[in-house]
């Protein structure tokens, strides 16, 4: 056998063994794992203001609230809010604290048509013993949605909603102007289920 055969054979059998090292490798590496499933637990910011004559006559009362809700997947809403309501004319103010029940609704339409933004509904009821500006109240809202990660699009529980209330109504509530944030909690500072 010639030399120049015996370094043919051999840088065949070279990239033969380096196809091989690199080959099966590519060919079974595993698929990335999903990121981590949402918690269910969603943190609440409301802010705005309601016209009211819980104390006789109309008022412009301010409102900044905070709550942390529970979801499933389908979007049921559970948990606790707490909220500062201001009347400024009169230098009052109130902490109210109570629980909330809701649901989020996934669009029927799609992406920037009339009908492809999420519908929140939110039932506010208030502590026993709470104050005038403190009343129950249903809260309609109309949401977009920003999604970490699009293996979740289906889970309700997922992602950000950054939302208008479109209707507040409640005893004494004749108007409403309000800003509402839903989002996922997610890391290491996530409350357990």
């Amino acid at each position: 056998m010639s030399t120049k055969s015996r370094i043919v054979i051999v840088a065949g059998a070279a990239l033969i063994l380096a196809a091989m090292a690199t080959s099966p490798a590519q060919a079974h590496k595993a698929p990335p794992p999903p990121p981590p499933s949402p918690s269910g637990n969603i943190n609440l910011r409301v802010e705005g203001y309601e016209i009211t004559t819980a104390t006789g006559s109309p008022a412009r009362i301010s409102i900044d609230g905070i709550g942390q809700l529970s979801s499933d997947t389908a979007g049921s809403l559970n948990g606790l809010e707490t909220f500062t309501a201001v009347d400024p004319s009169a230098a009052d103010e109130q902490v109210c604290t109570g629980s909330v029940t809701g649901q989020i609704t996934a669009p029927s339409g799609g992406f920037a048509s009339g009908n492809g933004e999420f519908t929140i509904s939110l039932s506010y009821s208030p502590a026993s013993g709470a104050g005038t500006f403190c009343a129950a109240t249903t809260a309609s809202l109309l949401c977009d949605r920003t999604l970490a990660h699009p293996y979740y699009v289906s889970d309700l529980d997922a992602g950000e909603y950054h939302c208008v209330v479109t209707n507040l109504s409640g005893s004494g509530i004749s108007a409403a102007s309000m800003n509402a944030h839903l989002g996922s909690v997610e890391g290491s500072n996530a409350p357990t289920n």
